[in-house]
């Protein structure tokens, strides 16, 4: 019948998930926080730990000693807006738009502490065509890689986020963490294996390996009670193998960020 809607439950509220309310925005105090990272194919040295980031072939992820400008990088003619999120120097959540103008970097008006994520605004008129930097002193602290899209000759153009598991837990937060999948391009073959670890830095500098487990194929771990990390604290899941066998590697990692009692 032609004008006529059908109203979903979702719609008429009478019942609705809670993780579906968090995810439209409906619960104070709560966000969902969703982390990927990824490693393209690449030799290992034996033993030595990576974190899952777009340059883990090359370089190790490093923070920021303090807040500090960034500059944000596209390629020639790129001018797509990309929205950077991170923590000030007091670990709040800031964020702002910056447009690209092409292969010449762009300063933030924010400087931040940490970065936790760059992306390709929702608002912007383009996609980057390739790799959008954001750096500081030489030092890359997030970036966009690019892939083709389409077989064969199909174009390539940026992927439109950054991947990277690495995460700062921001000011009057707690972050609960529920899901944690790790897949990699080895086929089972005990003779080839990773090694996974979650590396945990409070801001009063106390460092300590959270979890370790070694896995071939797929790792998963679905957590009844969420694993809690406080406000201000670094983390990063880092990866090492049995073998200097290139090897690919994807890390999601899934959970919520609660606003502390009195915080809001």
């Amino acid at each position: 019948m032609t004008g006529v809607v059908n109203q979903s439950i979702t719609r008429v509220g009478q019942y609705e998930p809670f993780e579906l309310q968090v995810s439209r925005g409906q619960i104070t105090g709560h966000s969902v926080v969703n982390i990927f990272g990824f490693i393209p194919a690449s030799a290992f040295t034996v033993g030595v730990y990576r974190t899952v980031w777009e340059n883990s072939p090359t370089t190790d992820y490093a923070f920021p000693s303090s807040a500090v400008t960034m500059t944000i990088t596209g390629t020639s003619g790129d001018t797509a807006t990309i929205l950077v999120s991170g923590l000030d120097a007091n670990y709040n959540a800031i964020s702002e738009l910056v447009v690209l103008n092409g292969g010449t970097g762009v300063a933030t008006v924010n400087k931040y502490l940490r970065i936790n994520n760059i992306s390709v605004a929702v608002g912007s008129p383009t996609n980057p065509a390739g790799v959008v930097t954001c750096v500081n002193g030489g030092v890359t602290y997030a970036q966009i890689s690019s892939a083709q899209f389409g077989a064969g000759s199909g174009n390539t153009a940026s992927i439109g986020t950054s991947q990277m598991a690495v995460y700062t837990v921001p000011a009057g937060n707690t972050l609960y963490l529920n899901r944690f999948d790790a897949f990699s391009s080895y086929n089972g073959n005990n003779a080839y294996y990773l090694t996974y670890r979650a590396v945990a830095n409070s801001s009063s500098g106390v460092q300590k390996v959270v979890l370790q487990s070694a896995w071939d194929s797929t790792y998963e771990i679905q957590r009844k009670y969420p694993f809690a990390y406080a406000a201000g604290t670094d983390i990063r899941w880092q990866v090492t193998s049995s073998n200097a066998a290139p090897v690919s590697i994807g890390i999601n990692i899934e959970g919520v960020l609660v606003a502390n009692d009195g915080a809001l």
